[in-house]
Parts: C-alpha cells; structure tokens; sequence
C-alpha cells in the first residue's frame, strides 16, 4: 500500500477496512506526518511491517530520506531501520512529538555533503567572548582540512588568530562528529599557552546529530572528495511492507 501525501498538514488516507483497523492504520499516518514536520525532507519513504500498536509500539520500521534537517544541519540522505521502538502514547501524538522512549535495535547510515556542513558552520557562531569566524572545512579521503580566524580576547588586546587544521573525523558518544588526530598551524609564532586548545574545544562537535528522533549508535566514518559517511556497525535493510511516501516537489506542483 502507498500513500503520496500533497501537503503534510492535509495528507490522510482514505481506509476501507475495520474501525479497528482504521484506527491502526491512522497511526502510521501520524507517525510519518510527525517525521515530516520535524525533518522537513525533500523526499521521505517510510516501511513498517504492521502498523503501530496503540501503546506506541513499532514492530519493525525502516525510513529513507532526503534533504532532511537535522539540528539546523541538512543531511544529504539518512536512512534508519529500527526494531521494537517505543513510541510515547499516541495519545499524544499531534499536540507534543513522538518521542521514542525504548529501542530494541537501530542501523543507520548518514550522508553529510561538505557544502552542508560548511553552511551550517557559516551561519553558527562559536564561544562567547572568544568566537570562530569564517570557519570552512575541506574534505579529501580521509582527511580533513579546516580553516578559520579566531577571536581571542586577551587582557589588553584582541588578537583574530588564523588556525589551520589539518586531521580527520572521528564517531564520539555513536551520534557526534569531531575533528579527531589534527595537528595545527597558527599564523603568530607566539599565542597564550593553551589557547589553540581552548579555540578546538569551541567548535567540538563539528555535527551532533544527537536531534534526530531515533537514538543513533553510529560508529565508523568515510570521507571523500565532497561528503562523509557516517554509519553503525550493521545498515539498515529495507522490507516489504506498509509503504509511506512524500515528496515535496509533487507536493508543490499539485497545490
């Protein structure tokens, strides 16, 4: 069974089968609408194989999507395969989010663009005082080069400091990214001791994708030219099953 849905706020299903069975398959149509609203993807498909429990279980789901936000970040694709997930009440579901209280099993592999990455670090500020300015990363296999000024507020003087780094990216706590074997170039022969080590602490994580709504238990990484890949130890496996699907140019298109 496949539903398009034309708009999130108005997408519904028309079901032929028991009240029962409606109320079941209601649930699901939350669910997905829930995911919608809080990741805002380009495209989204999401598998369960039967629909969630009235308590909030999920037997079994899988969700692939596109242009999805994460914590301001935009990741270029997700894809996520969870095994009994315990939502919150459904009664709740629509006035607070679905949040997941229990989960059995999670797979998931995350593809974040540089572009994206950069973008996001363009539009956050670092510290408080103390900020990193035009801070940019550019990745090669393996590696990662970042560049940026730092603003040091010292006890008589400001200095913008030029940092240079080279290192690569590192999996923390299965759901954070950080710059992880790096070594440092600064533009001034001579800064404060353990300056360069407070400026990193600043921007530590690079991406925390801590908000996204299944707990993630990623652990390795790949980087290229233009992307990194971010995944746990098993991917998530597609199924046959309940099939749900958005996307938001036929959305535009039909309104």
């Amino acid at each position: 069974m496949t539903k398009s849905f034309k708009a999130i706020a108005l997408a519904a299903a028309l079901i032929t089968v028991s009240a029962s069975s409606a109320l079941a398959e209601d649930l699901g149509d939350r669910l997905f609408r829930m995911f919608l609203d809080e990741l805002d993807p380009q495209r989204a498909q999401m598998v369960l194989s039967e629909p969630p429990e009235e308590s909030g279980l999920v037997k079994h789901v899988y969700m692939d999507m596109e242009g999805a936000d994460i914590g301001g970040v935009r990741i270029d694709r997700i894809t996520v395969e969870g095994m009994d997930v315990a939502f919150t009440s459904p009664e709740t579901w629509g006035t607070e989010s679905a949040d997941v209280t229990s989960i059995l099993a999670t797979n998931a592999v995350a593809v974040i663009k540089e572009e994206d990455i950069n973008s996001h670090l363009r539009s956050k500020e670092f510290g408080d005082d103390e900020k990193w300015n035009n801070l940019a990363l550019d990745f090669s296999p393996g590696k990662v080069y970042a560049k940026g000024y730092y603003l040091a507020d010292l006890v008589l003087l400001r200095l913008n400091i030029l940092i240079e780094i080279d290192g690569t990216f590192k999996v923390k706590e299965g759901k954070q990214v950080w710059l992880d074997d790096y070594t440092l170039k600064v533009n001034r022969a001579k800064v404060p001791e353990g300056l360069t080590d407070r400026a990193m602490a600043k921007i530590q994580p690079i991406l925390d994708l801590g908000k996204f709504m299944f707990p993630l238990k990623l652990s390795g990484i790949e980087l290229d030219e233009d992307k990194a890949v971010v995944k746990s130890v098993s991917e998530p496996r597609p199924f046959e099953g309940i099939v749900y699907e958005y996307d938001a140019e036929t959305v535009s298109r039909d309104l």
